[in-house]
This record gives C-alpha cells, sequence and structure tokens, in this order.
C-alpha cells in the first residue's frame, strides 16, 4: 500500500443525525406544496445576473460552452458551460469533474493553485448543473447523458495526457467516459466517491447515508433543499452557498438534475447503471496509470466503495484527508491542491506529512 498522510486533526465523526434535521426542515418547508408540472419549458437556463457575485466568491473566470445534443432525448443542443485556464500547451492538463449537487464552483480554491503550477485546468458543469442548460423532467437524465458530455468536451478541446479529478457521481461519470476513451488520460485522483455496484439493499447499514439522502430526493423531487447539502457537507459560509452554490438554482424548476441524480445509483446488481459500474471496475483493474484515492475524515456517504476502489487499484496512493466533510475541495481546497501537484510530480514517493499509523 501505498500512502500520502497527512498530520491527523481529531474531530468527531457528524451522526445521520443532520439527516433527520434536513428531512423535518424541508418537509416544513414544502408541507402543503405539491410539486405540479404545469405548463413548463423542457430546458431552461439561469440567468447569468444570477452568477454576479461569483468574482468576489473566487470564481473569477469567463465562462466558455459547447453545444451537445442530448442523447435519446431531441435535435435541441443544449449549452454546457466549463472554463478552460492555463497554457494550452503546458505539460499537465487537469479535467475536474464534480457531483451533486455541485458545480465547477466547487473547485474554486483549488484552480488558483494548480495555475500557478503551470498547468492547464478545465472545469466542466454538467447539464442541470452550474452555468449549463437545465433540464425540468428529472427521468430526463441518465448517466448516459453525464457521461457523452464528458467525453464530447474532452473531444471537442482534443485533450491529451488528461489528469482526471473526480468528486462523488463525477467518479463513476468520470470512469465511464476514461473507459471509452482511455488513450486521452494518464492520471486518476478519485475522491470521496465510489463505483456503486448495486449492493446498497443487500448491505443497508453500510449504506444508511446514502439510502436516507436517496429517500429524502424521492420525497421531495425538484424541491430537495440544495443549499441545505453544503450547509451540513462542508464548512461552507452561508455567502458561499447561498451566492455560490446555490446560484444555479433560482427556482424548483433548475433543481431536476440534483433531485435525479443520487436517484441513478443502482440499488440492484442487474440495474443497467450497476453493470455499466461492474465494467467500470475491471477497466480499472487493468489501468496501469498513476492513481490517488483520496477520502476526508468525516465523509460517510461514499465510503461503503472505498474497499473496492482500494481492490481494485492496490498499487494507488492512499490518502486521508483531515478536518473536512463529504465537500473536501470546499474544506481543505489548497492543501488538497498542493497534494494533487505533489503526487503529479512525485507519485507516491514523496514523505509529505508525518505517517498516520
Amino acid at each position: 500500500m501505498n500512502r500520502l498522510s497527512l498530520s491527523h486533526v481529531s474531530a468527531n465523526p457528524p451522526s445521520l443525525t443532520w439527516l433527520a434535521v434536513v428531512v423535518v426542515v424541508s418537509v416544513g418547508l414544502c408541507a402543503g406544496v405539491a410539486d405540479k408540472k404545469t405548463t413548463e419549458p423542457a430546458i431552461v437556463r439561469t440567468p447569468d445576473s444570477y452568477f454576479s457575485r461569483l468574482p468576489e466568491l473566487g470564481y473569477p473566470w469567463r465562462p466558455r460552452y459547447i453545444h451537445v445534443l442530448a442523447p435519446g432525448l431531441s435535435t435541441h443542443p443544449l449549452r454546457v458551460h466549463y472554463i478552460d485556464e492555463g497554457p494550452h500547451n503546458a505539460t499537465e492538463t487537469l479535467l475536474l469533474l464534480h457531483g451533486t449537487p455541485a458545480w465547477s464552483f466547487l473547485y474554486r480554491s483549488m484552480i488558483p493553485v494548480f495555475l500557478r503550477a503551470g498547468y492547464r485546468v478545465v472545469a466542466l458543469d454538467q447539464i442541470g448543473f452550474g452555468r449549463s442548460d437545465k433540464l425540468t423532467d428529472p427521468g430526463a437524465y441518465s448517466h448516459r447523458l453525464h457521461v457523452a458530455t464528458v467525453i464530447e468536451l474532452v473531444r471537442h478541446l482534443d485533450l491529451q495526457g488528461i489528469t482526471a479529478v473526480l468528486h462523488d457521481l463525477g467518479g463513476p461519470t468520470g470512469v465511464s467516459a476514461m473507459r471509452r476513451d482511455p488513450g486521452r488520460y494518464h492520471r486518476l485522483v478519485l475522491l470521496n466517491t465510489w463505483l456503486p455496484q448495486g449492493d446498497a439493499l443487500a448491505r443497508p447499514l453500510d449504506h444508511a447515508a446514502y439510502l436516507s439522502w436517496r429517500g429524502l430526493v424521492t420525497l421531495l423531487g425538484r424541491r430537495s433543499p440544495v443549499n441545505a447539502v453544503f450547509k451540513f457537507a462542508s464548512d461552507a459560509s452561508w455567502t458561499d452557498i447561498k451566492w455560490g452554490y446555490g446560484a444555479p438554482f433560482p427556482s424548483y424548476i433548475y433543481q431536476a438534475g440534483p433531485s435525479h441524480w443520487p436517484r441513478m445509483i443502482p440499488l440492484t446488481p442487474d440495474d443497467p447503471v450497476a453493470r455499466e459500474m461492474q465494467a467500470s471496475a475491471a477497466f480499472l483493474q487493468g489501468w496501469k496509470g498513476p492513481a490517488l484515492i483520496g477520502y476526508s475524515d468525516r465523509e460517510r456517504f461514499t465510503i461503503p466503495g472505498r474497499p473496492l476502489l482500494h481492490h481494485v487499484l492496490p498499487a494507488a496512493c492512499r490518502l486521508e484527508v483531515p478536518d473536512a466533510g463529504h465537500f473536501l475541495q470546499e474544506d481543505q481546497g489548497p492543501l488538497l491542491a498542493d497534494i494533487i501537484i505533489r503526487f503529479i510530480t512525485h507519485g507516491c514517493h514523496l514523505q509529505l506529512y508525518p505517517i498516520l499509523d
């Protein structure tokens, strides 16, 4: 086992109490308010005015866009937002992928560290998130859609030698994209993520955090509490949450993406996404490139998937990030970026911090 270690910061791990709080608060707010679908547009776009405070929150980069066709949906192209910073001839190219309900804003404190190292940094907003277009029907979202979006952007920019940094559901999405275009990728960084094999119902105690969250978003649908997720799963300030993380979602019709992505996680092994994840695990087992697997000390949602990642990537560097919740980029962004740079330049061989026993 290879380990990049951090000096331990003791913290009492949070219980699942906050999930109950979110349920009570959200149900109270939504009591008597049904998510009725009147005449709605199939696609909505968050007005730019909702992103006006991003520069003061540490996200100053100008938006860039491509247009993609959603597989199996329509011929109407969807606008996908990304940022592309740093020299295009840089020796290293990083692709940063988010999960739910985050967007590229999550990486705002890491991107400057990468840019100072001379790297090219590309960060994507998935359809339904950030400054990308949003489908208003939750059922219009699929694993296939998110994977196709990553593949389209990578090919559009002709990215090569990629270090993929994958978080949360960006892990399953990113590995599926890598599997279909492996020659473009050189390194892999997996952060608080997993490849769900469809065993959640068979191991309900292990998956209690995820199953609780799934139950909540199933109950509340598009009225799921996006902002509350960051309040309870990170140390983000309310200003960053309201004007940053929450900016893409001015009303419930914009929230179909965050409400449905957690429900794509397979519950049984015969689910099509479970079969895709089984194939992705087999792909990683044959992966020859460098890999880093990192979890924060307060993570709960994706911990059940850690043994599988350690099994399929036995030579990967292993990292525990202290004093951080699920959104470890928010809580320890600059430190995490520095560790990734050291991983890129030195692999697992550089002693960074005192070893954790």
